[in-house]
């Protein structure tokens, strides 16, 4: 699979996500999905010029390529056949632009053809509400209601010249479903105690323990193709070193720095106790402060930004929104993500004697493709919702 998209990803978020959790509460849920922010960014790289486009290529980790939309188009047929009946994942792109401003006819082939993002013509100024009912509701559409709402109406105008927008959906069964379990007691991350189900299981899996923490690769489908890998640091200010330096942590080696390895793909498989909340979490917010500080403030800037190969209007990045959702049970694993992008016209059972894994703290997980090592989500869950068991 294409090296600049998958390994564009990992340092998409080795860039973003220490800002977000600078900027976090303790007990923020900060859960990301680099595969939704790459493509919603890149639906915009076609139309850059000059600084702008310099600064998103580094950022998306895409220097090198000189076709970037071609490799996107041939990366998400691959990632969507997941060829297991048992995992779902769906990519969908489109672009929403201002029925009163020309866009240039190469760029929308190029994204189109790259991105399959179909342009649709909306009044964003004369009817707000109406426009940001149509990209919610195809929103909503893509992640399987998931996520309902990505853009306010009061966030459009007469400026308003376009919105570009991604959305992933994940569903998949685990390998091997968790067995019943107990309700137990999960630290926050401000330290404050709650009660939530903890799903249990026995069984042998990928596993890693090393002075700062434990690592666990839960497999999903008939081939494992699909997995979740859970760090769960010994204490808070190992979780927030590790934030500090998500470059440490591998994606797709989970290599942990110098002081030890969590190298869950080459790990042989040992028989644990792992208890694991059944639980769902959100996020839901700008990065837009993260992305100019992780280097890319041309795009935002009246006097820098150039986006003259996507309109000869005068064009800035104005804000980008993110969401996800995650929800974990006993069954399996359901995550959605949408990313919008808008531009304006500037102006205690008795268990075997074995290694246990006790999820009962904030921990770090990723959801990610071992075949193409991409990195589809990531992100800290520090406040889980309790949810009942799905029937």
């Amino acid at each position: 699979m294409p090296h600049d998209i998958t390994s564009g990803q990992a340092q998409l978020a080795a860039r973003l996500y220490p800002r977000l959790a600078a900027a976090a509460e303790p007990n923020d849920n900060l859960f990301i999905s680099p595969l939704s922010l790459s493509e919603g960014l890149g639906l915009a790289l076609p139309g850059a010029r000059g600084q702008t486009e310099a600064e998103l290529r580094a950022l998306l980790g895409w220097d090198g390529a000189s076709r970037p939309e071609l490799l996107v188009r041939d990366y998400d047929r691959f990632l969507t056949r997941t060829g297991d009946d048992k995992v779902a994942l769906s990519v969908a792109n489109a672009l929403w632009l201002s029925d009163d401003l020309a866009f240039l006819p190469q760029y929308l082939r190029t994204v189109q053809d790259g991105f399959g993002a179909t342009p649709r013509a909306v009044d964003f100024g004369g009817n707000p509400a109406g426009s940001a009912d149509t990209i919610n509701g195809w929103v909503s559409e893509q992640t399987r209601e998931r996520i309902t709402e990505i853009v306010d109406a009061s966030g459009f105008n007469d400026s308003t010249a376009a919105v570009l927008t991604n959305a992933v959906w994940f569903k998949a069964d685990w390998s091997v479903p968790f067995e019943d379990g107990s309700t137990g007691e999960f630290t926050r991350g401000d330290g404050s105690k709650m009660q939530i189900y903890m799903m249990e299981r026995v069984a042998p899996m990928a596993f890693r323990e090393t002075r700062d923490g434990q690592a666990v690769a839960l497999p999903y489908g008939e081939d494992g193709r699909f997995v979740m890998e859970v760090f769960l640091p010994k204490d808070m200010e190992t979780l927030h070193r590790w934030e500090r330096d998500v470059a440490a942590l591998s994606f797709n080696l989970a290599v942990q720095g110098s002081d030890g390895k969590f190298d869950l793909g080459a790990a042989e498989e040992r028989e644990i106790l792992l208890r694991l909340p059944r639980f769902q979490a959100r996020f839901d917010g700008s990065v837009k402060e993260a992305l100019i500080a992780a280097g890319m403030p041309c795009a935002f800037s009246e006097s820098c930004a150039d986006f003259s190969g996507m309109s000869n209007a005068p064009l800035k990045i104005d804000d980008v929104a993110h969401a996800t959702f995650l929800r974990v049970d006993e069954e399996g694993t359901e995550a959605a993500a949408a990313t919008a992008v808008k531009i304006v016209v500037t102006g205690s059972r008795i268990v075997p004697d074995v290694p246990r894994m006790i999820i009962d703290r904030p921990f770090l997980l990723t959801i990610r493709d071992r075949a193409s090592g991409a990195l589809i989500f990531f992100g800290r869950i520090a406040d889980p919702t309790p949810v009942e068991r799905t029937q």
